[in-house]
């Protein structure tokens, strides 16, 4: 698994990569910061489990509700620049986890 390894390695020296560490470093070393971080995460979770489980009318209001504490957070530059960072690289690896899927696909479908 040298590869793989080489990968996360490469990975971690990724600009992008080391300013989320940082940032996020920053985000929850403050208490304040941390614990509304982690309200945004469970209302986000409740949301997606209700969009799941529950009516449109419940859903909404999750979403509602989430989206109002995520605004909060949003309100300090340092968190509103993390939680960008955090989509932006949960995109892209779910990219590079695409490709590498279809490359051990088209392997297996070769013989390779």
């Amino acid at each position: 698994m040298k590869s793989l390894r080489e990968l996360i390695e490469a990975l971690q020296e990724e600009p992008l990569v080391k300013e989320f560490k940082a940032l996020e470093k920053e985000v929850l070393a403050r208490e304040d910061w941390k614990r509304a971080y982690e309200r945004v995460l469970e209302k986000q979770r409740r949301y997606i489990q209700t969009k799941a489980k529950g009516g449109p009318a419940a859903a909404e209001e999750a979403k509602k509700a989430y989206e109002k504490a995520r605004q909060e957070l949003e309100d300090v530059p340092a968190v509103r620049q993390y939680l960008n960072l955090q989509e932006i690289l949960t995109e892209e690896l779910g990219l590079l986890f695409r490709l590498l899927e279809d490359g051990l696909n088209e392997q297996e479908e070769n013989g390779d």
